[in-house]
């Protein structure tokens, strides 16, 4: 009988995917690429260099995947990963003096593609906000409004307890509110 696919859990895909069904990974690509693509932009402001650094972590943690200890805990490993490959990218770039600005349509079509009624300039706005958390607030703001896990699921991935989960949110809320607070009063007009 064959499982279907669509109700597989990370662990029943991993060990899928272990066992011989590599086609299966996709499924985990699909599931977490905007996750892994949010937490790649954290500092890093160009949309195609996060695309990379999270192609670059799904590889990695493809290579590694038999290595993962709790499969139940696939997102927070695989966030690990990408912040590691972020580190390593930004250290590529610094070695090679390779250091672009966004081009302007990009962050165009970037912003119409991810925030649908904010401007370039707005998107990026707020991704500098939410690259200037600290490193745990950003992975729980990321975690919880792209990859849309609750905080009970947040926790598990991070094995912190829920409240620790809750006051981090808390904070990166208070500091995101203040920091957003002029493109709040401009979509309010």
């Amino acid at each position: 009988m064959e499982l279907d696919q669509s109700q597989l859990s990370d662990e029943q895909i991993i060990a899928q995917v272990l066992a011989g069904r590599a086609e299966l990974y996709e499924m985990l690509v699909r599931k977490y690429w905007r996750l892994a693509v949010a937490t790649a932009l954290g500092r890093e402001h160009d949309p195609a260099a996060a695309e990379d650094i999270a192609q670059d972590s799904f590889v990695r943690a493809y290579g590694h995947l038999a290595g993962l200890r709790d499969r139940k805990r696939f997102a927070g490993w695989l966030m690990k990963i990408v912040q590691q490959e972020r580190i390593t990218h930004f250290r590529r770039r610094l070695q090679h003096q390779k250091i672009e600005s966004l081009e302007p349509a990009r962050m165009l079509f970037f912003a119409a593609t991810t925030n649908p009624g904010l401007s370039g300039e707005q998107v990026s706005f707020v991704h500098g906000a939410i690259g200037n958390l600290p490193e745990k607030f950003r992975t729980v703001i990321l975690m919880r409004f792209v990859g849309g896990l609750s905080v009970e699921q947040i926790a598990d991935q991070l094995e912190k307890k829920q409240i620790t989960v809750r006051v981090w949110l808390h904070r990166a809320y208070n500091t995101l509110r203040k920091e957003l607070a002029p493109i709040l009063e401009e979509v309010q007009r």
